[in-house]
């Protein structure tokens, strides 16, 4: 089966194929391709896919991407979709409780100055630790809703968290793994930061891993 992600975001793309082989108890899928189950991309098609993200929960956002990129396929049938292909599409963010629940939905463009340079992960990591300052509230959550879409009127839906606090300062930043704001994101529980787990602990306990194996779940039992 083809599963079909609303992203170019080729860490996505690793991530959620790693998680769907786990939970279905396939190899490793690094690649993009699962034991039953290949994990492509619009541009895997050759499609551009670059929408506007206009919703005001994350959930609204997963669904706009996800309903998206089903029209596009459907208008074009690039090869190798399928009417039926599903499509997976998920919106996640940092949610800081100081900062009133920011960056939020916005966590991926947080401090981009409107028609002038995105900012690297480094550089937001470094915007946030000087927005919150000292200020001794540090939690905070990974938030992911996770959209499953077979047509626009029939799609499921998971949301999931991972809890945790923003690191003190810079010097605190730890770990080489992940992406985005895992280097400065600590999870008591495991006294490390995202940055520092194994791909199979993030997984394991990522707001995306929790969400990804309920999509899973969903996949499985529709085959059977």
């Amino acid at each position: 089966m083809i599963v079909w992600l609303a992203s170019g975001n080729i860490h996505k793309q690793a991530e959620l194929a790693s998680i769907l082989n786990a939970e279905n108890g396939a190899g490793e899928g690094g690649s993009g391709v699962a034991e039953g189950y290949t994990i492509k991309t619009p541009d895997d098609a050759g499609l551009a896919f670059d929408p506007d993200e206009t919703g005001s929960t994350f959930f609204e956002n997963a669904l706009l991407k996800a309903r998206e990129l089903y029209r596009l396929l459907a208008e074009r049938c690039p090869a190798p979709y399928r009417p039926g292909d599903p499509i997976l599409a998920d919106d996640s963010g940092l949610c800081v409780d100081a900062l009133d629940g920011r960056p939020g939905i916005f966590s991926a463009r947080y401090g981009n100055i409107a028609g002038g340079k995105k900012l690297e992960a480094a550089e937001r990591n470094a915007r946030l630790l000087a927005e919150l300052g000292g200020n001794p509230r540090r939690s905070g959550r990974f938030v992911c809703a996770m959209v499953l879409l077979f047509c626009p009127e029939r799609f499921y839906l998971a949301q999931e968290t991972l809890e945790g606090e923003i690191v003190k300062s810079p010097a605190h930043a730890a770990g080489t793994g992940g992406f985005g704001y895992d280097p400065v994101f600590f999870i008591p529980a495991l006294d490390r930061t995202a940055a520092e787990l194994s791909e199979e602990e993030k997984n394991r306990v990522s707001h995306r891993g929790k969400a990804g194996k309920v999509i899973a779940r969903m996949l499985r039992e529709m085959e059977l």
